[in-house]
C-alpha cells in the first residue's frame, strides 16, 4: 500500500468518525427532543385526565342536581340512567329494577308516543313532547318531553336521552286559572257597576253596565278617553290622586265625578280606580268601577234638609210644650185658688155633698198638673243638648227614690245585687228607675208584695233588672205600654207616660228595654245602658 493510499484511508477513517460523531450527536439531540416530549405529553394527558375528571364530576353535579327529570335509554327503550329528580318523579330505582320506557306510558297515549319515538329516530330529536305517564307512587302524572340521539363516530344511533318535566300541577292550575278568569269575565260583564280598564286615561276595554251608563257602545268607548266622557268631582283631583299613584305613594282611590252620557245628559257617579302594576312597580293597567248615585246624592240632599227640618220642628214642639204647659197651668192654678177662696168663704153654707164635689176638682186638677209635668218631662228626656252628664251611684239613688214613692206596707222593694256606679244625667236617670218602681208599686195586688232590682255586666252595656209579682201584662200590651198615653189597668194614678218616659231615656244612652210577664203571676223589665 503506497502512502498515497494510506493517506486517503486515513481520511476516510476521519470522515467516518466525524460523520459517527455528528450521527452521534444528532441521535442525542432527538432522543433529547423525544424525552422532552414524551415528557410533556405526559404533563399534558395528566393535565387532560385531570381536566377530564374535572368536567365529569361537574357533569355527574350537573345531572344529580338537575331540577327536571333526565333519563338516559338504549335504542330499544331501556333505561339506563335517571338522575334524582327522576328517580323522585317515576318511583323507580334502575339499580334495583329493569325499565322500559314503553312501560311508562299511559295507555291512552301509547300510539302518539310511537309517533314521537319515530320523529326522534328520523329527525334525531323532537320538542314539546307531551303526554300523561305512569309513576310507582304518585299515579298518573302528565309530563313535558324534550329528547335527543346520541350517535358514535359512524354516526350510527347508540344512545338516546330525555329531559322530562312534571307539568301536572302547572296544567292544574293552568285550568283553574282559566276557569277564575271565566267566572271573573262572567261577575265583569254581568255587574251591575261599570268596569273599565284604561291606560294613561285611554279606554281599553270596558263591560256592558258601563256602556249602558253612557249610552256608547263598546267599539265607539275604545275610541275614548276617560277625559271625553267626565266633568267634574265632588271630591278630592283625580290628577292629584294620579300623580300620587304613578309614584307608587297608593294603589286605589275613590272619588264622586260627574259623567255625560252621549245623548248629552249627565250623571253624578262613585269612582274607584285600582292600580295593576308590572313587577318593577310601574302602573299596568287602571281599572275603573263607575257606580251611578245621582239618585242617592238627591236623596241625601233631601234627608239632610229633612234632618234640619225635623230638628227645628223639635225645637219647635219643645218650645210649645213649655209655652202650653205655662198657658195651661196658669188656669189651672185660678181654678184651683177659686176653690180654695170658695171653700173658706162658704165653707159654712156647703154641705158635705157640694165639699166633696170641690175635693173632685181639687183631685182633678193636680191630676192634671202631673199629666202636665209629665208631658214636659217627656218632651225632654231625649233631649241630648242639655245633659249634665256625672257619676252617679245608683245604690244611693234607689234609695233616694224609696223615700220618695209612696210604698205600702203590704210590698217591700229589694236590691239584689250591688249596682254600679255609672256616668248619665241624674234627672233623666232617676226618672227611668223611679218611673218602673213606681208602676211595679202602683199595679201591686198581692198583700205579700215583692219588687226586686238586679244587675248584670254585658261588657259594653249594663244590664238592668226590676222584677215584680204584680197583676202583669198581657203579651198583646207588651209594645203599646211604651207609647205615650198607653197604660195597663184603669189606675187612677197613672197618665200613661210614664213608661214612654222610660223608653226615651233608653234610647238616650243607646240601650234596649223589654219584658218578660205572666198574667196575675208578675212582670219583669229588662233594659240596657251603655257604658
Amino acid at each position: 500500500m503506497s502512502s498515497d493510499d494510506i493517506l486517503i484511508l486515513k481520511r476516510a477513517l476521519v470522515r467516518e468518525k466525524t460523520a459517527r460523531k455528528q450521527a452521534e450527536k444528532i441521535l442525542e439531540d432527538k432522543s433529547r427532543e423525544l424525552f422532552l416530549l414524551t415528557h410533556e405529553l405526559k404533563g399534558a394527558n395528566e393535565k387532560l385526565q385531570d381536566l377530564i375528571g374535572k368536567k365529569e364530576l361537574e357533569l355527574q353535579g350537573v345531572f344529580d342536581n338537575l331540577v327536571d327529570a333526565y333519563v338516559l335509554i338504549d335504542v330499544y327503550g331501556n333505561i339506563l340512567e335517571m338522575n334524582n329528580a327522576a328517580k323522585i318523579l317515576f318511583g323507580y330505582d334502575i339499580t334495583e329494577e329493569k325499565i322500559n320506557v314503553m312501560s311508562l306510558v299511559y295507555k291512552e297515549d301509547y300510539q302518539y308516543a310511537m309517533t314521537s319515538f319515530q320523529q326522534l329516530v328520523s329527525e334525531g330529536s323532537f320538542t314539546d313532547y307531551q303526554a300523561r305517564v305512569y309513576t310507582k307512587n304518585n299515579g298518573v302524572r302528565t309530563v313535558h318531553i324534550n329528547a335527543s340521539l346520541i350517535k358514535d363516530k359512524k354516526n350510527n344511533s347508540i344512545r338516546a336521552q330525555g329531559i322530562i318535566r312534571d307539568i301536572t300541577e302547572e296544567l292544574e292550575q293552568k285550568q283553574i286559572f282559566e276557569e277564575q278568569k271565566k267566572q271573573l269575565s262572567a261577575i265583569v260583564e254581568n255587574s251591575s257597576l261599570g268596569i273599565a280598564l284604561t291606560q294613561q286615561d285611554k279606554i281599553l276595554q270596558c263591560n256592558k253596565a258601563f256602556q249602558d251608563l253612557l249610552g256608547y257602545t263598546q267599539e265607539e268607548l275604545l275610541s275614548k278617553e276617560i277625559k271625553d266622557v267626565s266633568l267634574a268631582i265632588h271630591n278630592g283631583s283625580p290628577a292629584e290622586f294620579l300623580q300620587k299613584m304613578e309614584k307608587g305613594e297608593i294603589d286605589t282611590f275613590s272619588m264622586n265625578q260627574k259623567y255625560i252620557r252621549q245623548d248629552q245628559s249627565a250623571f253624578w257617579a262613585k269612582t274607584n280606580v285600582a292600580a295593576v302594576r308590572n313587577p318593577n312597580g310601574s302602573i299596568k293597567y287602571q281599572v275603573t268601577l263607575v257606580e251611578d248615585i245621582t239618585e242617592q246624592l238627591e236623596f241625601e240632599k233631601q234627608r239632610e234638609k229633612f234632618v234640619k227640618d225635623l230638628e227645628k220642628t223639635n225645637n219647635e214642639l219643645k218650645d210649645y210644650a213649655h209655652i202650653v204647659s205655662h198657658d195651661l197651668k196658669s188656669p189651672l192654678r185660678n181654678i184651683n185658688a177659686l176653690v180654695n177662696w170658695i171653700k173658706e168663704d162658704y165653707g159654712d153654707v156647703l154641705n158635705t155633698k157640694g165639699l166633696n164635689h170641690f175635693s173632685m176638682i181639687e183631685t182633678t186638677l193636680e191630676k192634671m198638673e202631673t199629666l202636665i209635668n209629665d208631658i214636659l218631662s217627656y218632651s225632654s228626656a231625649g233631649d241630648k243638648d242639655n245633659l249634665n252628664t256625672k257619676k252617679i251611684d245608683l245604690n244611693s239613688l234607689v234609695n233616694d227614690i224609696k223615700n220618695i214613692v209612696l210604698i205600702p206596707k203590704t210590698t217591700s222593694v229589694n236590691v239584689l245585687k250591688k249596682l254600679p256606679v255609672i256616668k248619665g244625667d241624674v234627672t233623666r236617670i232617676q226618672q227611668l228607675f223611679q218611673n218602673l218602681i213606681g208602676n211595679a208599686v202602683i199595679y201591686m195586688d198581692k198583700e205579700n208584695g215583692k219588687v226586686e232590682i238586679d244587675y248584670q255586666d254585658k261588657n259594653t252595656h249594663h244590664l238592668f233588672i226590676i222584677r215584680d209579682n204584680g197583676i202583669g201584662i198581657k203579651e198583646e200590651y207588651h209594645n203599646k205600654i211604651f207609647k205615650m198615653f198607653q197604660s195597663v189597668g184603669d189606675n187612677e194614678n197613672s197618665t200613661g207616660v210614664g213608661l214612654a218616659i222610660v223608653k226615651k231615656v233608653v234610647e238616650l244612652y243607646d240601650g234596649e228595654i223589654w219584658l218578660e210577664s205572666t198574667l196575675g203571676i208578675g212582670s219583669t223589665f229588662y233594659f240596657t245602658l251603655k257604658k
